[in-house]
């Protein structure tokens, strides 16, 4: 009953304010009409009353119903057309329909406007048949560059330590060069002293050296003489023992005696260094024993053979090593000492025979002592010319070994002062390289750090950059072939609405105003006429702070008129508006009018919020009944109380465009 009660009350207090604005032409709206009468309805210059509040809650604000505009355009985009209007064909305020003439053209615009839109069109097609070849071969040049960073990211930290490593090794080298040649003019000198010293030492003992060869070598040479004159002394007594050997053999042959103990000797070389006197048989130098009978067993001519030594008796052998009859079979026991054979008394040869014989037995045995002798002088010779040749080699082999040690220390000595000379003359060379090295030794290891990041980063980049790069010829592509469906479309426009020389309008409504006139060219990027949007009317009332909290976006509205009777709305909007004060603030709350409420544009208007209990009431000339929708809530704030801004604003406000209120005290 309570509620009941409660909203027939606010429905009779609804009727007498309304009855009372009629009647009396309340304070709202008599200064919304008189505000109305002189000025033009689409105007925004009208000044909009003080919101009122009454005491429960419900709060009214004039203002005027406004429309927005619909315009008209050509649809052509991006071109260089120029249309150049003949005659203006209609007037502001003029009916139009779908397909009504606005504009008439001028033949020569509407002729060269063709031809400019047919050159954009060829252009345009050339320029995207260009941008899809540049397209596949920049495509394929990201691929590319995308493929390498990859590579390179993955490689950079082997490269960058194979850098290191060489930046390290090059330092390294040019320390261990610098470092060197320091050593060496430091150590060197002591060593070629030194060396100098052993030199001196080692040329003094060649020197010794060569002095003992040369007196060896004299020694040498007098125990050749001397060995090569023993050989020749034994050689001789040789051909001598040989010959007395050979008759003693023949005639003891001839005697029957046993020979066989009388042995030729050979002839021996005498070997010495610079060449030996060769005699007798060659292929050695030993003496030998006689041994053996002549090879052949001839005997040679030979004289003196007598007793007394006065005769001579030249013999000679046909039968070569034949014994004389008689004398075969002598025993070996019967033969003397020596080699020598003993004759045999029971021997019956003949008395000249057995005296030659004996004869050349004496003779052969003074020989064969006297050979004797001769060969221990030859050996004597040979030993010692041997001890002497052994003794003068020795030294010799000293003495080329003291002189490659010579040659040797020498070759040293030469090296290292070639060393030691290289060492100063590079020094200062060296120096500089390894200072230049150490000093640009961080700045480059850290040139090639920045350059492993920035491949690491252009490695990890890669996708990112590849899909950029990707992105952008695509964009590019896309550009040229939207130029080119524009360029298609504005011809196609023009060839539809255009060619005949006219601009008709492309819906229906009433002219508000139009963009060109007669003899101007127009601007076909631009709406050629602007209609009255009769499906939206709204109207926008000024609040203060405190009201402002009382409403919410959303919120149903009533929107009185003296002249067409009540309608619905909504709130649309709240924005912040012009303040003086502290305690001054105003807020712009812009209502919709419901689309079949009875307003026109330019109309002025009360506007009453928080009338909940208005959902029963229709608009004054409507045929039917519209439920206005209730408010989500019913605020009110004790009367001379501010409000308390921190708390619930209205929905959709932003609380930004609030005006600084501390500043504005603070001012």
């Amino acid at each position: 009953m309570k509620k009941i009660s409660e909203i027939s009350r606010k429905k009779r207090m609804i009727a007498a304010v309304c009855a009372a604005v009629i009647m009396a032409g309340g304070s709202a709206g008599i200064y919304a009409f008189s505000a109305g009468e002189d000025k033009k309805p689409e105007s925004d210059d009208i000044k909009q009353e003080s919101a009122k509040k009454a005491d429960d809650g419900i709060i009214s604000a004039g203002g005027t119903i406004e429309t927005s505009q619909l315009g008209d355009e050509l649809g052509l985009e991006n071109t260089a057309v120029k249309l150049t209007v003949e005659e203006v064909l209609v007037s502001e305020g003029d009916s139009a329909e779908v397909g009504t003439k606005l504009y008439k053209l001028t033949d020569d615009s509407v002729t060269k406007a063709k031809k400019t839109l047919e050159t954009e069109k060829q252009s345009a097609n050339e320029a995207l048949i260009k941008q899809k070849a540049t397209y596949e071969s920049d495509k394929i040049k990201a691929e590319t560059l995308y493929k390498s960073e990859l590579l390179q990211g993955g490689s950079s930290a082997q490269e960058y330590a194979n850098a290191v490593s060489e930046l390290d090794s090059a330092l390294k080298k040019a320390s261990d060069s610098y470092q060197q040649a320091l050593s060496t003019i430091s150590s060197v000198p002591s060593q070629i002293s030194s060396k100098q010293s052993e030199l001196d030492s080692k040329q003094a003992s060649a020197d010794s050296l060569q002095s003992q060869k040369e007196s060896q070598d004299k020694q040498l040479e007098q125990a050749a003489k001397d060995y090569q004159s023993a050989v020749q002394s034994y050689n001789s007594t040789v051909t001598q023992y040989n010959s007395a050997a050979s008759v003693v053999i023949y005639l003891g042959n001839a005697l029957g005696k046993d020979t066989s103990g009388i042995k030729l000797a050979q002839t021996v070389n005498a070997d010495v260094q610079g060449g030996g006197q060769s005699g007798g048989q060659s292929g050695g130098n030993t003496p030998t024993q006689p041994g053996g009978t002549k090879s052949g067993g001839e005997m040679p001519y030979f004289s003196n053979m007598s007793k007394d030594g006065t005769s001579s008796v030249t013999m000679s052998v046909d039968s070569p090593g034949e014994m004389p009859s008689g004398q075969q079979g002598q025993k070996p026991s019967e033969q003397q000492p020596g080699g020598s054979v003993k004759p045999d008394d029971t021997v019956t040869a003949s008395t000249d025979v057995q005296t030659l014989y004996d004869n050349a037995y004496k003779q052969y045995t003074v020989l064969n002592k006297s050979l004797s002798q001769a060969n221990t002088k030859l050996t004597a010779a040979k030993t010692k010319y041997e001890s002497q040749s052994k003794t003068s080699s020795q030294t010799s082999g000293k003495l080329s070994e003291a002189q490659r040690a010579v040659s040797t220390l020498e070759k040293e000595i030469s090296e290292l002062e070639s060393e030691l000379s290289k060492a100063k003359s590079d020094l200062n060379k060296l120096r500089s390289e390894y200072t230049k090295l150490s000093n640009s030794y961080d700045s480059d290891k850290l040139e090639l750090k920045n350059k492993m990041d920035t491949d690491n980063a252009a490695s990890e980049n890669a996708k990112f950059n590849y899909d950029i790069t990707l992105s952008t010829i695509e964009s590019e592509l896309e550009e040229k072939q939207s130029a080119y469906d524009t360029a298609v479309k504005n011809l196609s426009i023009f060839e539809k609405e255009l060619a005949g020389g006219y601009i008709c309008a492309k819906q229906a409504g009433t002219v508000s105003s139009l963009s060109y006139s007669k003899g101007k060219n127009a601007d076909v990027s631009k709406p050629f006429v602007y209609y009255v949007d009769s499906s939206e009317m709204k109207t926008t009332v000024e609040l203060d702070q405190y009201a402002v909290t009382e409403i919410s976006i959303g919120d149903t509205v009533v929107i009185y008129s003296s002249e067409t009777g009540v309608s619905n709305g909504k709130i649309t909007a709240v924005a912040a508006g012009e303040s003086t004060s502290l305690v001054d603030v105003k807020f712009n709350v812009t209502v919709t009018a419901d689309e079949n409420a009875n307003v026109y544009s330019g109309q002025s208007v009360n506007v009453y919020f928080n009338y909940t209990a208005m959902s029963g009431m229709t608009d004054f000339k409507s045929d039917s009944g519209n439920s206005s929708e209730s408010s989500e809530k019913q605020r009110s704030a004790p009367s001379g109380e501010r409000p308390d801004f921190s708390g619930e604003m209205p929905e959709g406000f932003d609380p930004s465009n609030m005006p600084d209120f501390d500043r504005r005290k603070g001012e």
